[in-house]
């Protein structure tokens, strides 16, 4: 490789690893970031099972759990930080970008693959949406088995000058279903290219080494084996209908009416131009001056440049020349994968994971670039050719990093959701209190109640810890509180309730205000123990105590309730020892509203803390809105298990406890 060249490399590589890596906090961190994270900080740390699954996909299939065991190596490295994780899949994408260099280099063949090597590098370093979910944290490591299974295909069929070692074929061939197997394991939608992997062997069956070839799938089907099984035991029982597993799932349709709709192709264009980057932050074509640039200048360019690599493609298959013919058509029958998902419903929906089948256009667009400069006849016209298609590189190249860094900068102010620095800062302020405080508990106020399966929960219990430190209370309408009994507790409030904020506001102190970008500000409150709160609520003495280890404390019933209008009846719990059987019941409340008859007349159930969560010596106020009509009522309170609907039994006796005197009064004439 001449000094010229290794130089250019060098610099492609830098600035991939800049823009993948510069700054690792400023990344867009919510659920699915946080749930695969959490899992990956599970694994690294080796606390509880290795998993096999890692959570659903839109199409309603279990993702496999190899992203978690990717990302738990990088976590291992920086000690289980998050901005691990992103340093990791920034990793393979950079990984990805040198592939692509190795793969061009082959390609273009011994006068222009040098060229076609860097171009196609290039493309894949600064392109704005490749950068962009090359720093998310599921679904787009996928990337690299892409090219991954581009070069083995090319290495399997293609003959190599001076083949040393000549067994190399056979090599290419045997890894190659088995990257495709760790591909489908990476995310279910690898499947949008087997239509690629199928053309690749039959372009040029002949060329393929079958014995390798069906080695290496023996070894694929055995990878994808604990994944089939995760799977199997993840199905409905035998008894579940097939319209019911039917409505289980959603399978990507492909229409072809899609195919030919001018929108659906500008996406496509969208993406192989890096042009509309901004979209992806909820900002307009308008807003974006890079994008405009795009647009008008670099789009067309591109498309250009694109068009004419499959052009030169296509001649190449015509003209049937040795290696250059068996390029072009394993480099074109690739294609069938884009052009399948170009038809998949709905587009929109799937655009994102068009990032993987980049290395495509990428190696067009150097073809393209390459034949474009090599036209003139005379050598210091080709020379003089090449350096300015590398002048038409740069200023793809600054306008798509432009495009990128106007979209980080929407993305740093907050204006298109929670980033991983934003929840740091605020956290950090409620680690510090609570290092200050000596308390192992932070109550956390956010949208959702459980770190498994809701957005934000999931975000605080890997940045500020799982319970039982941090304490999450669901946003019910009203919302709850969670107190700690006996001891101060520390409140991180990041929900919109003004009037049970008031209540902690009243309470408690306020310690520190924190900007949460469009959240508002996250705010974090110290309030002294339930018990020395000053609280208006009916005492039950003694307190009846349900076998699932929690006690009722108390109610209040609004004491001028009118009929038809709403009402809030509040429930003080106290938790005490719930037994360890408790926790995987998933046990909640009922309340039966029941007339002077004895008859139902309304119910409301629920708890704002699942019995995962429930530990000794917290206090849940747990307020319920209800409207009924005119009379006395007697309010009807259990604990029951949403596993399994059975029933806590009262100490006492009984599985419930029954609260008189809730009188609903009706309305007075009008003045």
């Amino acid at each position: 490789m001449p000094n010229s060249t290794r130089g250019i490399l060098l610099f492609i590589l830098l600035l991939a690893t800049a823009l993948r890596w510069i700054p690792l906090d400023l990344v867009p961190y919510s659920y699915d970031e946080a749930h695969i994270t959490g899992m990956a900080q599970g694994v690294a740390t080796m606390r509880g099972e290795l998993p096999l699954l890692s959570g659903g996909t839109t199409l309603g299939i279990q993702r496999s759990a190899l992203d978690v065991y990717l990302l738990a190596l990088p976590l291992i490295v920086s000690g289980g930080r998050a901005e691990g994780a992103v340093w990791g899949v920034g990793a393979l994408g950079i990984l990805a970008v040198a592939l692509t260099y190795a793969l061009g280099r082959h390609i273009g063949g011994r006068r222009r693959g040098e060229l076609v090597g860097l171009l196609a590098a290039l493309y894949m370093a600064a392109n704005p949406w490749l950068v962009f979910y090359d720093r998310k944290l599921w679904a787009h490591i996928q990337v690299l088995f892409s090219v991954m299974l581009l070069w083995l295909a090319w290495r399997a069929i293609v003959p190599a000058a001076k083949e040393s070692p000549p067994n190399g074929r056979a090599r290419a061939a045997f890894w190659f279903p088995i990257v495709a197997a760790l591909q489908l394991l990476s995310h279910v939608l690898g499947l949008v290219q087997i239509l690629s992997w199928l053309a690749a062997l039959l372009i040029a069956t002949r060329r393929w080494p079958w014995r390798a070839l069906l080695q290496g799938t023996a070894v694929a089907l055995l990878l994808l084996l604990p994944y089939g099984w995760a799977m199997w035991q993840h199905m409905p029982s035998a008894a579940t209908s097939g319209e019911q597993m039917g409505g289980q799932l959603s399978l990507p349709m492909v229409s072809w009416q899609k195919l030919t709709d001018p929108a659906e192709w500008l996406l496509a264009r969208q993406l192989v131009t890096g042009g509309g980057i901004s979209s992806i932050v909820g900002r307009m074509e308008t807003e974006s001056l890079w994008w405009r640039l795009n647009r008008t200048l670099i789009s067309p360019l591109l498309l250009l440049l694109v068009g004419l690599g499959i052009v030169g493609q296509l001649y190449q298959c015509v003209r049937r020349k040795n290696a250059h013919h068996l390029n072009a058509r394993l480099l074109l029958a690739w294609g069938l994968g884009p052009l399948l998902l170009l038809g998949l419903q709905p587009t929109k929906l799937y655009l994102q994971y068009w990032t993987v089948l980049l290395p495509l256009p990428a190696l067009f667009f150097a073809l393209g670039g390459t034949m474009l400069a090599d036209l003139p006849v005379r050598r210091r016209q080709i020379k003089w050719a090449r350096a300015g298609m590398g002048l038409v590189a740069v200023l793809i190249t600054l306008v798509w990093i432009g495009s990128y860094v106007d979209v980080q900068a929407i993305v740093a102010r907050g204006e298109s959701g929670v980033t991983l620095r934003s929840w740091q800062q605020a956290l950090a302020t409620a680690r510090v209190q609570a290092a200050a405080d000596q308390t192992q508990e932070v109550r956390v106020a956010v949208h959702g109640v459980d770190p498994g399966y809701e957005s934000e929960p999931a975000v605080v219990a890997t940045l500020l810890g799982s319970p039982p430190f941090a304490r999450f209370v669901a946003p019910s309408s009203p919302p709850a509180l969670l107190f700690s009994y006996d001891q101060p507790s520390l409140y991180f409030w990041t929900i919109d309730a003004p009037a049970t904020e008031s209540q902690l506001q009243q309470w408690g102190q306020l310690m520190a205000t924190q900007p949460l970008a469009d959240r508002g500000a996250a705010r974090l409150y110290r309030i002294p123990p339930f018990a020395k709160l000053s609280f208006d609520y009916t005492q039950l003495n003694p307190a009846p105590i349900f076998d699932a280890g929690m006690a009722l404390l108390g109610y209040h019933f609004p004491p001028n309730a009118t009929a038809d209008q709403p009402q809030q009846i509040t429930l003080v719990w106290r938790v005490l020892e719930p037994p360890g059987e408790i926790r995987q019941r998933d046990f909640t409340a009922f309340n039966h509203i029941l007339n002077e008859q004895g008859d139902m007349a309304g119910q409301v159930d629920g708890l704002a803390t699942l019995s995962r969560d429930w530990w000794p010596g917290d206090v849940l106020i747990q307020p319920y809105a209800v409207t009924l009509a005119a009379g006395n009522y007697t309010w009807r309170v259990g604990l029951y298990s949403r596993v399994d609907g059975g029933r806590a039994a009262v100490l006492d006796d009984g599985d419930a406890v029954d609260l008189p005197g809730l009188i609903i009064k009706s309305q007075g004439p009008e003045d």
